[in-house]
């Protein structure tokens, strides 16, 4: 599965609350995917990713708050030790999020401007 480095942290938060109804669906099977898989190897990749497919904000391939994102993606590459190109498995890789952002002052770092924020802060993994 390709993913954008910062929807480690999206897919670890997701309550069942989307942009739309097609974004949620596709979302909740995304994160149904990876909770009955964790093996599932991710592969980092830079732009549009798995989730963004489905997202109303992403025209033509490029994601509309694209600065805002292409920041927080820099962000998480720098706290999870990976890069785009690299791949491991969804467990590692979560399991990376937890520990270097959720855990740590990073996390409001790396996701206070996103408008999701509060849902995530409040929600337990």
């Amino acid at each position: 599965m390709r993913l954008r480095p910062h929807h480690a942290l999206c897919i670890q938060k997701f309550t069942g609350h989307g942009y739309d109804d097609r974004f949620t669906e596709h979302m909740t099977e995304i994160c149904e995917t990876l909770r009955k898989f964790p093996e599932t190897q991710i592969n980092i990749i830079s732009g549009c990713d798995e989730l963004c497919a489905a997202c109303p904000h992403a025209h033509t391939g490029k994601c509309a708050a694209l600065e805002k994102v292409e920041t927080m993606d820099a962000q998480v590459v720098k706290a999870l030790g990976v890069r785009p190109g690299g791949a491991l498995p969804w467990a590692e890789l979560a399991a990376r999020a937890r520990k270097n952002v959720f855990e740590t002052d990073a996390f409001k770092e790396i996701c206070g401007s996103c408008e999701w924020f509060d849902l995530c802060r409040d929600t337990k993994i």
